[in-house]
């Protein structure tokens, strides 16, 4: 066996930046439940950044599949436009102007539980399951 060296010298052990770091949340989103007479707390894991509007752009993109097999609902009308939220208001996509109660009642929870979350702001009387 012969070995041959292309004259690259050896150079010291090169340290690079620190590994990136992911951050993983737990949001909580409210689905209606199969019958339609309740609503349904269900956790969502999501990574990256988060702010108030990000449990409630989780709810806009619909359903999971595991959440479509335990047979829940949204009313909340599926949008591929953002929600937005600016100080302690959600601004919501021109197709959602008209939504139906268990819709409304949808993001209201879901938006308090989120901003509970993120900011930290308790979530006292608000009547949510």
């Amino acid at each position: 066996m012969t070995l041959a060296a292309c004259g690259v010298r050896p150079t010291p052990i090169l340290t690079g930046g620190d590994a990136p770091v992911i951050s993983s949340h737990e949001l909580t989103v409210f689905l209606v439940s199969a019958g339609r007479d309740a609503l349904v707390r269900r956790t969502r894991t999501y990574s990256g950044t988060v702010d108030t509007a990000t449990a409630i752009n989780l709810l806009v993109a619909g359903l999971t599949e595991e959440e479509k097999k335990l047979g829940l609902v949204t009313e909340v009308p599926a949008s591929s436009e953002r929600v937005y939220a600016i100080s302690n208001v959600i601004v919501l996509p021109e197709a959602m102007l008209e939504l139906s109660r268990w819709a409304q009642f949808q993001l209201y929870c879901t938006a308090v539980a989120s901003r509970a979350k993120v900011e930290g702001v308790p979530a006292t009387g608000i009547e949510c399951p």
